[in-house]
């Protein structure tokens, strides 16, 4: 195995757990955050839209510089970058002030988010085979890691000027380390050979300009894509605010309901470290389709029978099945022309999803009730399992510019 190419991979790991484990660090303090600055919650909930609303410019921003600079540079100072409003966070003496700290924290966010998924992806395509969804696996760990931060700060009653800023320095430390092992990106202009072709949805042959993103069929791929991951945000995002709700209306108990959200995060993590092995033997299209309805059939199950067990094992279900599609997704963006600009395109959606699921599954519930509100996440699974052949645009990569790692 090439020695600077696993220093890659471990590189972008590393900044993939750090961007988990910097927005995980502030949420676990909110509360403390809003008791020290008396926010209402309605005030605090507008508040807590500032992240995603700089998220949605951060992911934009993100494409544009990934596009001038490279991938490798931007993956190097976003994360740094991005630890710099966490440190801020205890300077915020009013909720307009604490919003404007989030909006930056958002737009590094987003901005980070596309940069280190193109690099990701970069890397993926030297090795030859699937390995975004390990790192994908290990943003999600890097979330738990900062939440179990915070959660020992508050319990040692350390100052929320204490925990931010040694959080930031030590994450800005880790991300500026690991900065020193990433590479440049690879070169798309000659990636696909002339003699290549792609299967297209409907199951006929495209040619490689189809596949590529050009073409009558070619054109609907970044838009296709973009709605993939709009809706994969819907379901992903919905069960840290909705499931412990949805199980209380079932009848759970306190402890139950709060198991909700970890038992969908066990269930995504633990797939995704072995998502690139089924990758490499089912294909990205295969693999999203059979997760999402696995995905969409727990859900309906759940809404159904109204059980609180048969809900947090449907939990688990989901959080498996729906857990391909992000690193797909970006997966397919790297492999089209101008793959920066797709790869922000793509962070965008799923950053619009993640501002929007609250509100819509909130304003379905008073209309309809809660459980058929929630239905509209099984619905989005199954259109995502419909959506997956338009990964078929990763086209193959030339034989010169894979290095392939065992």
């Amino acid at each position: 195995m090439p020695t600077p190419l696993r220093r890659a991979r471990t590189a972008v790991s590393a900044i993939f757990f750090v961007h988990g484990a910097i927005f995980a660090s502030w949420a676990a303090r909110v509360p403390a955050v809003q008791d020290e600055l008396t926010l209402s919650a309605g005030v605090l909930g507008l508040v807590l839209a500032g992240p995603g609303l700089g998220a949605l410019a951060g992911s934009q921003a993100g494409g544009l510089l990934v596009r001038r600079l490279g991938s490798r540079t931007v993956s190097a100072l976003a994360p740094v970058v991005l630890c710099l409003p966490l440190g801020l966070v205890p300077t915020a003496h009013s909720a307009w002030s604490l919003m404007a700290v989030l909006l930056l924290l958002g737009a590094a966010d987003g901005c980070t988010s596309v940069a280190m998924n193109a690099q990701a992806v970069s890397v993926q395509q030297r090795y030859g085979r699937a390995v975004l969804n390990s790192m994908h696996a290990i943003r999600s760990i890097g979330a738990v890691a900062g939440g179990l931060a915070g959660v020992a700060t508050a319990s040692l009653n350390m100052p929320l000027t204490a925990q931010f800023v040694s959080m930031a320095v030590l994450l800005a430390v880790v991300s500026a380390v690991a900065a020193c092992g990433l590479q440049p990106d690879v070169e798309h202009a000659t990636r696909t050979p002339p003699s290549d072709q792609a299967t297209a949805a409907d199951g006929s042959v495209d040619g490689p300009a189809e596949a590529a993103g050009h073409g009558p069929k070619g054109r609907l791929t970044v838009p296709l894509l973009a709605l993939m991951t709009f809706l994969a945000a819907l379901v992903e995002d919905a069960p840290a605010s909705w499931s412990g709700v949805y199980l209380r209306h079932v009848g759970a108990d306190a402890a139950m309901a709060a198991a909700g959200y970890a038992a969908f995060s066990a269930g995504s993590v633990v797939t995704r470290l072995f998502n690139d092995w089924l990758v490499d033997r089912l294909g990205w299209v295969r693999l999203i389709r059979i997760g999402t309805l696995c995905c969409a059939a727990a859900l309906t199950a759940a809404l159904l029978l109204g059980q609180p067990g048969v809900t947090l094992a449907a939990l688990v279900v989901a959080g498996a099945g729906i857990s391909a599609v992000f690193p797909g997704a970006f997966t397919a963006a790297g492999a089209l022309p101008d793959s920066a600009r797709v790869m922000g395109h793509v962070g965008f959606a799923g950053n619009l999803g993640w501002l929007l699921v609250s509100p819509i599954i909130g304003g379905l519930s008073t209309l309809v009730g809660l459980p058929t509100a929630l239905g509209l996440l099984a619905v989005a699974a199954a259109i995502i399992a419909g959506l997956a052949p338009v990964t078929c645009a990763v086209a193959p990569v030339r034989a010169q510019e894979r290095q392939v790692v065992p």
